[in-house]
């Protein structure tokens, strides 16, 4: 089931925006040079000389409180005076230039008789010269229309000292902030339309398969030696570092798997993912760990040929024990294979510490099947760890000898119809597909969960998968006994 629904989740988003910062960057500072550019192409320099000039009326000269309604009105009428042509043909006779190059403005201040006449020129010289010619010349204009008006300078013109056009810092911050926030707002839209997984709702409407359970994001916390060596760290559960609600995620799969083993009598688990980095792995490990727990006998087999990552994840050295893969191909017989106890577990292991390229000419040999079924008198659970499938095209071959195989799908990592496309083949066998574990999700904020309720419904008593409901009903279960395992050696 694949619904085109766009939906925003803020961590993803916000994820996005993160990781493409050099991209907002970049296009503010293309911003920047661009405005810079064409200031330097285009741009033409202009500068303003301006003068303040006061009207009067000649018989209010001394009262100008009280005339101060006419001589507003007057004033009004001298800004379309001052702009007239003939103003500017003998202001330019008078300054001896063969024409007036400037643009005359002329503005009164709100509600007072003060006037603002301004001259703009190419340059600062011929912009004064040409404020001071209209000066000049305009008492003759005026007294021939206004017999009764007077218009005195209150402040004399000024030489401009700079550009009135200049395009000054706040135009190129605005240049680059525009950008900048041009590139985040595609960067956002990407990141809301990419049709992935993003959480649980969008899984529910986009994918609609079973979900086994959900793994929070959990943030790696390294000591300080760690630090200081640059060490990375596993996200394993039983790590004095892993917060309750990630090592509970686990305990609950581990229920759902016992509750299948009990059940339906399903030993061999395998896990497989659509792309790499997606936490099979550690998936695959912890799931292991939180099943040993409970006392039952496990064995992790590192399966994937391609990237083995189990020895790193479990923190074995590659000196202390045999490739499974020896075994696998028949260069190791059974008897003298050694499998590796993990500390003082009864959780055991069958590592790979290299990639090996001849997988292809064996892995479906009945060596592995009979490998298979001898784990299967030793273990409880037998976890296998795959492959992506989208680099390798036996983890259906290897499916097929599983009991039931999982999808692990991280959150907004790969397309949607690969999920479904994955899902489909894992299903070759419906009742093979146990479901999917949603990895990496991001916690809502909501008041449900700040107290830490599970807000999903999918395995309550009333949820969408009702048969999962029971899961929770099995907290304790029973023990297989069956002995040692013979060929495990001493622990970590």
């Amino acid at each position: 089931m694949n619904k085109s629904i766009l939906q925003i989740e803020w961590h993803s988003l916000i994820r996005d925006l993160v990781k493409n910062i050099w991209v907002i960057v970049l296009a503010a500072l293309t911003g920047l040079i661009a405005v810079y550019v064409a200031g330097r192409s285009v741009y033409s320099p202009v500068y303003t000389s301006s003068a303040t000039l006061i009207v009067t009326a000649k018989s209010g000269t001394y009262l100008a409180y009280t005339n101060l309604s006419a001589s507003s009105e007057m004033a009004e009428i001298f800004t379309e005076v001052f702009t007239q042509q003939t103003v500017r043909d003998r202001a330019a006779a008078h300054a001896g230039e063969e024409y007036f190059a400037g643009d005359i403005s002329a503005s009164v201040i709100t509600n007072t008789n003060i006037l603002t006449l301004s001259v703009t020129a190419p340059s600062p010289e011929q912009a004064y010269r040409e404020l001071c010619a209209v000066l000049e010349v305009y008492p003759e204009i005026s007294g021939a229309i206004f017999s009764d008006a007077v218009v005195d300078v209150m402040r004399s013109p000024n030489v401009p000292t700079g550009p009135s056009n200049s395009a000054g810092s706040r135009h190129r911050l605005l240049a680059a902030a525009g950008s900048g926030l041009a590139a985040a707002a595609l960067i956002a839209v990407i990141s809301v339309a990419r049709d992935t997984v993003k959480n649980e709702k969008a899984f529910r409407e986009k994918v609609g398969e079973k979900l086994l359970g959900t793994v929070p994001h959990e943030q790696k916390k390294l000591s300080l030696p760690q630090v200081l060596k640059r060490k990375k760290s596993a996200l394993l559960l039983n790590s004095a570092y892993a917060s309750f609600s990630f090592t509970e995620s686990y305990q609950k799969i581990a229920n759902r798997i016992s509750y299948l083993r009990r059940h339906g009598g399903d030993q061999v688990f395998l896990l497989t993912s659509v792309s790499e980095n997606e936490g099979k792995s550690t998936a695959a490990a912890n799931i292991a760990l939180a099943l040993a727990s409970r006392g039952s006998r496990v064995i992790l087999l590192d399966m994937d040929f391609l990237k083995p990552a189990l020895y790193k994840i479990m923190g074995v050295h590659v000196s202390s024990f045999s490739d499974f893969a020896a075994l696998l191909s028949g260069s190791i017989s059974p008897e003298n294979y050694k499998i590796r106890r993990y500390k003082n577990t009864s959780l055991y292991m069958a590592l790979n510490a290299r990639r090996r390229s001849d997988y292809t000419s064996w892995i479906g040999s009945e060596t592995v099947g009979r490998v298979l079924d001898l784990f299967k008198n030793k273990f409880d659970y037998i976890i296998i760890d795959t492959p992506p499938m989208s680099f390798s095209a036996d983890v259906s071959e290897l499916a097929r000898r599983a009991d039931k195989s999982l999808l692990v799908v991280r959150t907004d990592r790969v397309r949607t119809a690969d999920i479904n496309d994955a899902v489909l083949k894992l299903s070759f066998e419906k009742e093979k597909f146990a479901g999917c574990i949603l990895n990496d999700v991001y916690g809502e904020f909501s008041f449900f969960g700040q107290t830490g309720l599970d807000e999903t419904g999918y395995y309550g008593s009333s949820g969408r998968y009702g048969k999962y409901g029971k899961y929770s009903k099995y907290e304790n279960y029973e023990k297989y006994a069956k002995g040692d395992p013979g060929a495990a050696d001493a622990a970590d």
